[in-house]
């Protein structure tokens, strides 16, 4: 009987663990953006600017990280010249 229902417990973990994804997932085990179902969590639910981004000076869009991030460019700074 204890076999059965540990079988049981078991096969019910599963099943829950299975439903609870949302959806494709990277091999870092974050979400694929490339897919509709991991486009719609990540979305900000508040105001957004001209150009479609969230409007951070708004509370609800705080915690929302931008969607897209602006290319950063590092610095290259000119090599010293040492003095003789």
């Amino acid at each position: 009987m204890k076999k059965i229902i540990l079988a049981l417990v078991v096969m019910l973990s599963m099943t829950v663990i299975a439903y609870t994804q949302t959806g494709p997932k990277k091999a870092d085990g974050t979400p694929d953006m490339r897919y509709k179902e991991n486009k719609a969590t990540a979305k900000p639910t508040g105001p957004k600017k001209a150009d479609g981004t969230p409007d951070m000076r708004y509370k609800t869009n705080k915690g929302a990280k931008p969607t897209a991030k602006p290319a950063t460019v590092k610095k290259i700074e000119p090599a010293k010249k040492k003095a003789a």
